[in-house]
């Protein structure tokens, strides 16, 4: 069968290899409440130098040729966010608490964690006026749920397509929800 390729703007795009989950397909909600920190906000690059310090150390003198090797010993790393990671911690023991839920409800169609390919759709409601950054949430909401155990990877392999919507509830919700879709077949 021949594809049908369209040209946009000169560039020539096929056809969207697009997968359905199909008829008896199963789907799970998942529900956490209050503010998801984006995970890559906030990340600090901090100076390592403890081979640096060891080395100076082992020196007998220190003049200017040494303090110069003692500097290129110096490395970075980032650090990660210290709120996601706190948040991480108070959200992953209500996510497996809903999976053992789930399991339970589904237990006679063996569902079985983490799943190996799923559709997503997170919808985000928040309390306040604030713009917020829906990308970063979602993302946020991956990685806690491939932390937990709930899905074996967020690439597109596995979790596909993924659909995010968020609006705000200004004086209609007391705290920011997120509600997780997600369908698979088993």
């Amino acid at each position: 069968m021949k594809k049908h390729f369209k040209t946009w703007f000169g560039v020539a795009v096929p056809p969207f290899k697009e997968e359905k989950i199909g008829a008896g397909s199963i789907t799970i909600r998942f529900v956490v409440t209050g503010k998801i920190p984006s995970k890559k906000n906030n990340q600090m690059s901090v100076a390592v130098r403890k081979f640096a310090r060891s080395w100076l150390k082992s020196q007998p003198s220190v003049g200017r040729k040494e303090a110069e090797i003692a500097i290129s010993k110096c490395t970075s790393k980032v650090r990660g966010n210290a709120e996601y990671k706190e948040w991480v911690e108070r959200v992953t023991p209500i996510i497996h608490s809903q999976s053992a839920w789930w399991v339970n409800q589904l237990k006679e169609k063996g569902l079985v964690f983490p799943l190996q390919k799923a559709t997503m759709s997170l919808r985000l409601y928040f309390k306040h006026r604030y713009v917020s950054d829906t990308v970063n949430k979602q993302q946020s909401i991956n990685d806690l749920l491939v932390d937990a155990g709930i899905i074996a990877n967020d690439d597109y392999n596995t979790l596909n397509p993924v659909h995010s919507a968020s609006a705000c509830y200004y004086e209609e919700i007391i705290h920011d929800i997120a509600l997780i879709t997600l369908s698979f077949r088993l």
